[in-house]
């Protein structure tokens, strides 16, 4: 792709991850990195995928709220974290404090969408809403770390049954 293509989008990671020594599922080794200090990827479908992967896991690790989040992923030493963040809750319609408790398919497109807006500005329209799709059929089952659990005296882990009806849908608290 042309040097003209932002960033995000010549890397096959239109969320913009850092290299680290995550071994991403389609990550091009560092070794064979031409970017130097962003992750790439065999194809975009594997680079939102990754981005997807981060996202749940920050969020798994009580960054539950937009505000939270973003200051995780696109932190104010390197963004403008407040706007980042004021953009990221207009495109999905929640306050920058609004708990997010279980992340749903619509949502999970819907952040797809806002970060890789934010992250690859008019290149964004470059991804396709079937390659965020086809991203989170990728991640698999989510749905076992986002699960409440509770336990029971004896301490045998019990899942509230209602939430195993889901594979991998998920609900937003609104």
């Amino acid at each position: 792709m042309s040097n003209t293509v932002s960033r995000g989008i010549r890397n096959n990671n239109p969320g913009n991850l850092v290299s680290t020594n995550i071994a991403w599922q389609g990550k091009i080794p560092l070794s064979k990195n031409t970017d130097g200090k962003f992750e790439q990827f065999v194809s975009m479908e594997l680079g939102i995928r990754a981005m997807f992967k981060d996202l749940i896991n920050d969020i798994n690790k009580g960054k539950n709220t937009v505000r939270k989040l973003i200051n995780e992923y696109a932190p104010p030493s390197e963004n403008n974290t407040s706007q980042y963040i004021k953009d990221v809750c207009k495109s999905i319609g929640v306050t920058p404090d609004q708990k997010i408790s279980f992340v749903n398919s619509k949502f999970l497109l819907m952040l797809g969408k806002a970060i890789i807006k934010k992250e690859n500005g008019k290149d964004a329209s470059k991804v396709s809403d079937s390659q965020i799709i086809k991203a989170m059929d990728l991640l698999g089952d989510v749905s076992t770390p986002l699960l409440k659990v509770t336990t029971t005296k004896n301490g045998l882990a019990i899942l509230i049954p209602l939430l195993l009806l889901f594979y991998t849908v998920f609900t937003i608290t609104l």
